[in-house]
């Protein structure tokens, strides 16, 4: 059945017919897309500071309706959608008056610092869409400008050693005070130590230099040749260390043979460099004052007659932390790496086993938890292939240690890194060491002994006590006017008095040729001491010699180094008793202290 419908002409006098028509246009092209902020473009590519953006775009209506934009976000790399709530990486603006910004903020958690995106838009009207999405465009998100403009550049770092700051608290707090104005230490005229901005040719340092450096061990610790009951005398604790006189030297302070320490003031700054805009910007602050204190060991690990070791404690106290060293995920982890090298004469040895981390390879912690609990520890171990033996020699390793702090922020690409000063230890496995066959010590400083010119004996009871002073005067008067001396020469040199010009320990059962230049200084010494030697020959004196017969610059040393040494020593008789006192405390010393054949050494003379 068909339908019909009736309907009056346009000329009926009631309800002519009428048609009514609406109509609409399409929202016109989105034609200023933009990112930011800073909202600035380079070579068409917006670069934008956040990691939370906001993309924006001005729509036109004919009709004057109001209008949103729909953005759609990839990644440029990988031409895939960000995660958005609307999916497919769309966001969707409110509705604003034609010709004004319609704009989305890009959610948390979808963007990566560092990395290009693009984006694209939409307009609708409310009724339509435009029929067209607009050409794609690119940005690049790159927080560092965020951040305070600074000079530094990324991995650069501060290490300071110099006493006049480190030692000073209120220097420290001005060091801290500028770092965190500038963003520098230039107000301070002072330079990175480590990173692209530290200079290329290292200063002139003002500290000495290791040979110059000594250590003195006061005779009287071993009374009688006894072992003393600490060896050690390790430092204490990090006030200690800070409160060293001798402190002033970059690799470290030596208090003795196995008590090391150095201290630094670690300035880190978090910076990031980019171009939108071209520059490098500070994102935060970490300073702290590391302490790293060093413990030589007598004898092996856990009674091993392979391994050596040693000990370090390490302490960061924290005066500052800011910024992106204050944020959630931020990571500091302190290590002691060492570079080990042997001593020629051990090619059996492996090279990776010369100096490694043992069972405490240091902590990684956050900022502020370091800044709670500022200690950790670490140990250096070393072994050798073989047994101490007479045969293999004395098995030396020098391990090259530097403390090191790793940080790890969140929104950096790369671990950034601090380094403290460089540090030695040697690692030794000595046979003819009657007190301990292996065992480590700090060598970079010259070891010296002490004999007191006060040191009397005392022939009291109940307990006689014989003193060293005889020998401490002929050793004095002789340096102070050597052609007095007997056997009697002009310009005599007679060493021993400064590490410039040490004498150097020889050990007659290391080596045929060291007991051969032993035997050679005794023979001289004895031909020497006669009726006309001061002193006089008598009952109850020994012949004296300086330098000893136990070093290289004994009475012999003109024949194995040439003529011009011969009678550069010299003998007095002295009380027999006191002789041999120092002769035993001289020979415990050399024992307790590892020195080993052909070390050197100096003796020092006190009042």
């Amino acid at each position: 059945m068909l339908d019909w419908k009736r309907v009056n002409s346009a000329n009926a006098t009631a309800n002519p017919p009428k048609m009514t028509v609406t109509w609409n246009y399409r929202p016109g092209d989105g034609s200023a897309q933009q990112a930011g902020p800073p909202y600035t473009s380079y070579n068409g590519v917006w670069g934008v500071s956040t990691l939370t953006p906001t993309l924006r775009d001005k729509f036109t209506d004919a009709d004057g309706d109001k209008v949103n934009g729909t953005f759609q976000v990839y990644d440029a790399a990988t031409n895939t959608p960000i995660a958005t709530p609307a999916g497919s990486g769309m966001l969707v603006s409110d509705f604003v008056t034609p010709g004004s910004w319609a704009t989305v903020q890009v959610p948390a958690g979808q963007l990566v610092d560092g990395k290009t995106y693009k984006f694209r838009t939409n307009a609708y009207d409310g009724a339509h869409y435009n029929l067209n999405w607009s050409p794609w465009r690119e940005f690049v998100v790159e927080t560092a400008a965020a951040g305070k403009p600074t000079t530094l550049k990324a991995g650069d770092a501060y290490s300071i050693s110099d006493p006049k700051i480190v030692k000073d608290p209120a220097k420290v707090q001005e060091v801290v005070d500028v770092f965190k104005r500038d963003g520098n230490l230039e107000a301070l005229g002072i330079k990175p130590t480590s990173g692209p901005s530290a200079p290329q040719t290292a200063a002139a340092s003002s500290t000495r230099a290791a040979w110059e450096r000594t250590y003195t061990t006061p005779s009287t610790k071993f009374v009688r040749g006894s072992k003393p009951a600490d060896q050690y005398e390790y430092i204490n604790d990090p006030d200690e260390c800070s409160a060293a006189d001798d402190a002033d030297n970059a690799p470290g302070w030596i208090k003795n043979r196995f008590s090391y320490c150095q201290e630094t003031l670690v300035l880190m700054p978090a910076v990031k460099c980019g171009l939108f805009p071209p520059g490098c910007y500070l994102h935060g602050e970490f300073v702290a004052t590391q302490v790293l204190i060093g413990k030589g060991k007598i004898g092996g690990l856990d009674g091993s007659e392979y391994t050596r070791h040693a000990d370090f404690d390490f302490n960061l106290d924290v005066h500052w932390v800011g910024g992106d060293f204050a944020k959630p995920g931020a990571k500091i982890e302190a290590l002691l790496p060492c570079e080990g090298s042997w001593q020629a004469g051990n090619a059996s040895a492996e090279p990776e086993e010369a100096c490694y981390s043992g069972l405490f390879d240091g902590r990684e912690a956050s900022p502020l938890q370091w800044e709670v609990d500022g200690d950790t520890t670490f140990d250096l171990w070393s072994s050798t292939p073989t047994l101490p033996d007479i045969a293999v020699g004395e098995q030396v390793a020098v391990g090259k240690f530097t403390p090191k702090l790793d940080f790890t922020l969140p929104g950096y690409s790369q671990i950034i890194s601090s380094e403290g000063e460089e540090g030695e230890i040697r690692f030794d496995s000595a046979a003819y060491n009657g007190w301990a066959k292996l065992g480590s010590v700090f060598p970079d400083a010259t070891p010296s002994l002490r004999y007191d010119k006060s040191d009397t004996s005392d022939l009291g009871l109940p307990t006689p006590y014989t003193g060293v002073e005889a020998v401490a005067r002929h050793i004095d008067e002789a340096r102070q006017d050597p052609d007095a001396t007997y056997p009697t020469k002009t310009n005599k040199n007679l060493p021993g008095a400064s590490p410039l010009n040490p004498l150097h320990r020889i050990v007659p059962a290391a080596s045929a040729s060291s007991q051969a230049r032993y035997d050679r200084n005794e023979a001289i010494r004895t031909r020497d001491c006669n009726e006309n030697t001061p002193g006089a020959p008598g009952a109850g004196k020994d012949c004296d010699e300086y330098p000893f017969h136990s070093s290289a610059e004994g009475a012999a040393r003109f024949e194995f180094e040439g003529a011009e040494f011969k009678d550069d020593f010299s003998v007095r008789y002295i009380d027999s008793k006191e002789n041999q006192e120092a002769g035993r405390r001289l020979g415990a010393w050399y024992q307790s202290d590892r020195i080993l054949d052909w070390e050197a050494f100096t003796i020092t003379i006190g009042d």
